[in-house]
């Protein structure tokens, strides 16, 4: 099991938000402020009692890991119809050369560093920033097609941004000057820190940084306990204070804080009772207030009754029924003066008087033991005392019975009780209280007073109102309403309530046990009067109490104890002797040559575990030995040691790898990545002219096959050519170019030279007479002499052998040629030469391949033989 593969199956262990974090770390180089306000949502929510987070978890994968994969040797092959990806039109692509070397070469701002990131994005690299999309375009998703041979296989996949990669590809090592800070902290000391160690360590920070901004906001939680010292005590207040914070049941706390108006009256009451002497008197007057309260209890039910609305129904019922019987009774008497001999006004109310004394007369005096109207023969009437006639004994009869019908029965009924009801309501006092009774209770109950007030004026109201629709018969009116509350009965009898208790308390005030409790209560009241004042507060203290026990729940879970000591069996476990043989190699084949002996040395510093270089014999930190270029070749020679020790031959990428290197390590670095290239597939991304010209020096010398590309503008960056730029070719490369170009100038000039075609031709000579005086420095002195380096390679200096004075002329007259046919110096008219046709253009460029190429193998002959006189030197100490 390698190391990332231990560490993924150790994290599976962790929190969820524990393993969004290292997730987040294995993809990007630091937590941005966004992602550690994410975290701590997620922190907050698992161990603080917090809302769910807005994002959710995402935990680390193998999809995250560069290097995790299948275990086979992968190369690439290629990126195609690339989309959305910088300013690229769609369609952009690269081929790479399977074997060997491949560099792609591009100045600043062609498109370079978009193939990097593309790279490093589908390779999975230990640090990678998301590829960007046409700044100035419509927004899309980056994709690409991306070709490679899988332990010689062929394979395609379509990479798109957000997706997880191929995970073959994640295979493919990357270094660049991000993965350079896995082995150099930010104080510059250079150290070891293993592909998953680093991350493990920067997860260590990041817990501390989350563990930092959750302190800060914890220690911003008031929890100001003195501002309830003036209730602390020997009080139930005072107990709830003690222990205020998470336990406090907040409930209990308002009751407590919360005083009703029946313990605002108890509070004055036992104030009042304990600073009486001789409280036997004020209870008597209580007592006789009480009483005059409940006469005017009493009245009040009264008064209530008359004017209730129940009340007003029954008297509206009454008022209804006496108009229907009335009309009825009318109805009776039209029906009895049918005859005309009846005298006007027979049957209403009058004579119905006149008729009822005759009755009374005649059975009291005239013929008693007789039913009225005596109407036997001889019977006479009672008010002419005449024998009444046949006639006039009927009507007789006939008068007694309409007297005695039901109508004029319910009516005179109805108009009594009508009248009955109104006498009663018109005769009301609605005066509960006489007038002493009433200025004391204004003196000792404002409130109820005035209410009492406000209840008599709606009684008196109430019955103007009955009255006028009675006499209007119009019910239509809105009925006054009566004051807001209790009724008035109720509303006394709690103050007769209050007034006996009062008394109670005053007479018990007088013995030594009972005033002693009632001291004890009035204390009691008063702490939770004074607590009232201080409730909002209190109720806040609770809120922080239990905000900051949250928080610290959150710290307790940040300690990155179990992390570091992960860290440090893992450094115990893959940080090996091997592989520290393995750096002090790379150093040497890098270059380093300094007395300095550096090692490796594990330490534990504030909970991060660190396998740091130390200088042996020396106390003080590294970076105070060593260059930052030395720091950068080692952080480069540690990279390289962990490649040794992959068990698979899988492609490695170096975008920009000659960072910060002088000329003797860029030399160096190149040919350790021509060597490399010898076994792996390498592919290298620069800008660094210098530096290309070391790699393709120390790739021929190592025989690597090796492709040359350039990353430049067409109408748009990313266009990916075969070949170098002009500066960074090589002379062979030049002829080649040169004569392309002169034979394109024959197919286009027709019979004669015309302005254009001179001009490209003058160019042209001005490119070759360049590619000549490259050509003695590369082939005929044998790179003795380099530009952009201040070193004389003496050795190859034994490839320079003599040449024959032909070759010299012929080489001269060809650059004679060069010089006059291009405008480097202004001449006179006269001495202006003709331009040579493309077709002697050709022919010198011809001809200076084929010197070119016989210095080049008199060079190869050399080489050849100082092999072999290197090889037999060694063989005497060989057999020894």
């Amino acid at each position: 099991m390698s190391l990332v593969d231990d560490v993924l199956v150790w994290s599976a262990e962790l929190k969820d938000w524990q393993r969004d974090a290292l997730r987040r770390l294995f993809i990007q180089d630091a937590l941005s402020p966004a992602d550690l306000e994410n975290l701590i949502a997620m922190i907050k929510e698992a161990h603080g009692n917090g809302p769910a987070s807005p994002e959710r978890a995402s935990p680390l994968t193998q999809d995250h890991v560069a290097g995790v994969g299948s275990g086979a040797t992968v190369q690439l092959l290629g990126l195609s119809n690339l989309s959305n990806i910088n300013g690229f039109p769609a369609g952009r692509g690269v081929d790479l050369q399977p074997n060997g070397l491949t560099v792609l070469f591009g100045e600043n701002g062609v498109g370079k560093s978009g193939y990097a990131r593309l790279l490093k994005n589908t390779c999975r690299a230990r640090r990678r920033d998301n590829v960007r999309c046409n700044a100035f375009g419509a927004a899309g998703v980056p994709a690409a097609d991306v070709s490679f041979l899988v332990n010689g296989h062929a394979q395609q996949a379509t990479w798109t941004q957000g997706e997880p990669s191929n995970s073959d590809l994640s295979m493919i090592s990357v270094y660049d000057a991000a993965c350079a800070m896995d082995y150099v902290e930010e104080e510059g000391t250079p150290v070891f820190l293993p592909y998953g160690l680093g991350q493990l360590n920067r997860l260590v920070l990041a817990q501390r940084e989350l563990h930092r901004i959750i302190t800060a906001e914890r220690d911003a939680v008031a929890l100001s306990a003195g501002l309830f010292d003036p209730v602390r005590g020997e009080t139930e207040v005072g107990a709830l204070i003690k222990e205020l914070g998470v336990v406090t049941d907040v409930e209990v706390m308002r009751t407590l804080g919360t005083l009703s108006e029946e313990d605002e009256t108890r509070l004055q009451q036992l104030a009042q009772a304990l600073q009486d002497m001789n409280p036997e008197p004020k209870a008597q007057a209580l007592d006789r207030q009480s009483e005059r309260l409940e006469v005017g209890a009493q009245h009040a039910v009264s008064g209530y009754a008359l004017v209730s609305d129940e009340a007003f129904q029954t008297l509206r019922r009454l008022h209804d029924e006496n108009i229907e019987a009335e009309a009825a009774y009318q109805d009776a008497q039209k029906n009895l003066q049918v005859d005309d001999a009846t005298l006007p006004g027979t049957g209403n109310a009058l004579w119905k008087l006149l008729f009822e004394a005759a009755e009374r007369f005649s059975t009291i005096d005239a013929y008693p033991g007789h039913a009225f109207p005596h109407t036997e023969d001889g019977a006479k009437c009672v008010f002419c005392q005449t024998v009444l006639t046949p006639d006039a004994q009927q009507r007789m009869r006939d008068f007694s019975t309409f007297v005695n019908e039901h109508a004029a029965a319910n009516a005179s009924a109805a108009a009594n009780a009508l009248r009955v009801a109104l006498a009663v309501l018109n005769s009301a006092d609605f005066t509960p209280l006489d007038a002493p009774s009433l200025t004391e209770l204004k003196a000792v109950a404002p409130d109820e007073h005035a209410h009492l007030v406000a209840v008599c004026e709606a009684w008196k109201l109430r019955r103007t109102w009955l009255v006028t629709a009675v006499e209007t018969n119009d019910w239509t009116l809105a009925t006054p309403a009566f004051p807001d509350g209790d009724r008035l009965e109720i509303r006394l009898h709690r103050l007769i309530e209050a007034n006996e208790s009062a008394a109670k308390t005053l007479r018990e005030s007088d013995d030594p046990e009972s005033r002693a409790r009632l001291q004890e209560e009035l204390k009691q009241l008063r702490a939770r009067q004074a607590f009232a004042l201080l409730l909002p507060q209190a109720e806040q203290y609770v809120r922080n109490s239990i905000v900051r026990q949250n928080l610290d729940k959150c710290l307790a879970a940040l300690s990155p104890t179990g992390v570091s000591t992960k860290m440090t069996n893992l450094a115990r476990l893959y940080v090996t002797s091997a592989l520290a043989e393995a750096m002090t190699a790379e150093l040497q084949l890098l270059g380093y040559r300094r007395d300095i002996q550096p090692e490796l040395a594990g330490r534990t510093s504030a909970g991060t575990t660190k396998v740091t270089l130390k200088i042996k014999g020396s106390n003080l930190d590294a970076h105070h030995l060593l260059s930052e270029g030395e720091q950068r070749a080692i952080a480069l020679a540690l990279f390289l040691s962990e490649i040794r020790s992959l068990p698979h031959h899988s492609a490695v990428i170096f975008d920009d790898p000659s960072t910060s290197l002088d000329h003797r390590y860029r030399r160096k670095m190149a040919e350790r990545l021509a060597s490399l290239a010898v076994e792996r597939q390498v592919i290298v991304l620069t800008h660094d002219a210098v530096f290309l010209t070391e790699l393709n020096t120390a790739q021929r010398k190592a025989g690597v096959e090796a492709s040359y590309k350039s990353v430049r503008w067409d109408n748009a960056p990313g266009q990916v050519v075969d070949g170098l730029t002009w500066e960074t070719m090589n002379c062979k490369m030049r002829l080649e170019d040169i004569a392309e170009v002169a034979q394109e100038i024959q197919k286009t000039m027709g019979t004669y030279m015309n302005d254009d075609s001179a001009q490209a031709v003058t160019r042209a000579y001005g490119k070759l007479r360049g590619t000549i005086e490259r050509a003695v420095r590369e082939e005929f002195m044998n790179n003795t002499v380099q530009p952009f380096s201040d070193v004389v390679s003496v050795e190859s200096f034994g490839a320079v052998i003599g040449h024959t004075q032909a070759e010299w002329e012929t080489l001269i007259d060809i650059y004679d040629r060069s010089c006059e046919a291009i405008e480097a110096h202004d001449t006179p008219a006269e001495r202006q030469l003709p331009i040579p046709p493309p077709e002697q253009l050709l022919r010198d460029v011809e001809v200076a391949v084929d010197l070119i190429g016989e210095a080049a193998q008199r060079r190869k002959v050399y080489e050849r033989a100082r092999s072999d006189r290197n090889a037999a030197r060694k063989k005497p100490f060989q057999a020894a």
